[in-house]
């Protein structure tokens, strides 16, 4: 291999794979188009393979040996950055940096109750929590766009993934106050499958969830509006005309909203299990690992277990 290798020319083929474009790449750089050209060569002289796929038309993508490349890069970068962070929190005893959450649109209502905690504990790292789907969230994490992944957990991690369990979720049915099932104890799935629902859009793994419920109970739910976002959700509710079904963590943002009730939804009783996900490797970053001591302080399972609605038996 021969040429000089520069940390700055593993950003550039990382942003060049991203944007796939080399004008938009070096707009995203900051760097001139000859000067990002020239960064490629130079890494393709080291390696002595071509990286890009070239042709008259521009960016073509990435050739195989070109991959395997961006793939160490990503590594490369997020080591570097691990061991900068990790010599500035020996020198000045205090953590400091970034972290990068992706938050499946679900749990974003709970998020709050990881990043109090933890800017409280580290006010010298900032914190980007972005609203992650779980597809997007595991292709993220792969990336290292982002470092840690509030999400579902399936049940088996998925290649190269580490799982931390936080709460298991159970589902509602919220109606509005006066409503003719707010006086219930319970209600079967089957029964909420025929009702005109507000729902999470199908893309969403909430929804994914659910519509896998109903089917199981051989019913397809009257989803009359979707919508990506569970504000849409509520705006909904709050015309006293629309029925939604929710997880209990969302009890945490409601609190005692008089204008709803909640329904516990049962035949069959499900629970889905809600958890931090991060990519597998030893050491972790210093504010991944921060994070993840400060999650398994949090007790999110009984914290959000004091927001859980009382049926009337228990009131």
């Amino acid at each position: 291999m021969k040429g000089n290798l520069q940390i700055k020319h593993l950003k550039y083929l990382v942003v060049l794979a991203k944007e796939r474009h080399f004008g938009r790449a070096a707009r995203t750089l900051s760097i001139s188009q000859p000067a990002l050209s020239q960064a490629v060569q130079q890494l393709e002289k080291h390696f002595g393979v071509p990286i890009v796929d070239r042709q008259q038309s521009g960016f073509q993508g990435l050739t195989h040996e070109g991959n395997e490349i961006l793939g160490w890069c990503h590594q490369a970068l997020a080591d570097h950055d691990r061991l900068v962070s990790s010599v500035n929190a020996g020198e000045n005893c205090e953590l400091k940096g970034t972290l990068r959450l992706g938050v499946a649109p679900v749990t974003m209502s709970i998020v709050s109750l990881l990043t109090t905690p933890f800017s409280e504990r580290h006010p010298n790292v900032s914190i980007s929590a972005v609203s992650r789907t779980l597809k997007d969230a595991e292709r993220d994490l792969r990336s290292f766009d982002i470092d840690v992944s509030l999400n579902y957990l399936g049940s088996e991690p998925a290649p190269g993934m580490r799982p931390y369990d936080l709460y298991d979720e159970s589902y509602y049915l919220l109606v509005p106050e006066g409503h003719y099932l707010g006086g219930r104890n319970s209600i079967d799935w089957a029964e909420v499958g025929e009702l005109p629902l507000c729902l999470l859009a199908p893309h969403l793994q909430n929804r994914v969830v659910l519509d896998g419920i109903f089917s199981q109970v051989g019913v397809q739910p009257a989803a009359i509006i979707e919508t990506d976002c569970g504000l849409g959700l509520f705006t909904h509710i709050r015309t006293g005309k629309w029925l939604t079904v929710v997880p209990h963590s969302y009890f945490y943002l409601l609190g005692d909203w008089a204008l709803i009730r909640a329904v516990p939804i049962v035949n069959p009783v499900v629970t889905s299990a809600i958890g931090l996900v991060v990519m597998d490797r030893t050491p972790f970053p210093p504010v991944v690992q921060a994070f993840l001591d400060v999650a398994e302080e949090a007790h999110m399972r009984r914290h959000l277990e004091r927001y859980m609605p009382l049926t009337r038996d228990e009131t």
